[in-house]
């Protein structure tokens, strides 16, 4: 019964691929690729479903551009550099957090400066503060030609786990 359920899914969702176009086709992929078992990554899902990718090397959040985070002109929506820059921030915290500490996001306050184009946008980030509960980061973001596209600057808040 199970395994009939599951052919009848992957039977509906093949049809439903068979009426998409070029950039609906790639958001799917991207969608899959963000819940896949084979696209192992610290990100969570929605970090992964924009296109979210961390540097080690250089300690710098990369976002692939593509349909699944374009707006309605075809350059990067707001909302995803937004969460672009929350996510590097965070991520940028995470790597020094000591054991038993979580953080999350109190508020954050973005600038938008130029349309965010080309394959891919380069987040770099900086700790301006860390104090014992609350922590300041500035996120810039850049495209390949090492414009700036968008600035934020984000208070966030450090909690000890008991």
């Amino acid at each position: 019964m199970r395994n009939l359920k599951r052919e009848r899914i992957i039977e509906n969702i093949i049809q439903q691929l068979q009426d998409l176009e070029q950039d609906q086709l790639e958001t799917v992929q991207q969608a899959i690729l963000s819940i896949s078992p084979q696209n192992p990554s610290r990100l969570h899902s929605l970090g992964k479903l924009l296109g979210f990718s961390w540097n080690e090397d250089k300690e710098e959040m990369i976002m692939e551009l593509g349909p699944f985070n374009a707006n309605i002109y075809g350059v990067a929506q707001g909302g995803a550099l937004y969460t672009f820059a929350d996510v590097a921030i965070g991520f940028k915290i995470l790597n020094q957090l000591k054991e038993k500490q979580k953080v999350f996001t109190l508020e954050m306050k973005m600038n938008f400066i130029k349309k965010g184009s080309g394959s891919k946008l380069i987040a770099q980030t900086e700790i301006l503060h860390w104090g014992r509960k609350t922590i300041i980061g500035q996120c810039r973001i850049f495209d390949e030609s090492k414009d700036i596209i968008a600035q934020s600057l984000g208070t966030f808040y450090l909690e000890e786990e008991k």
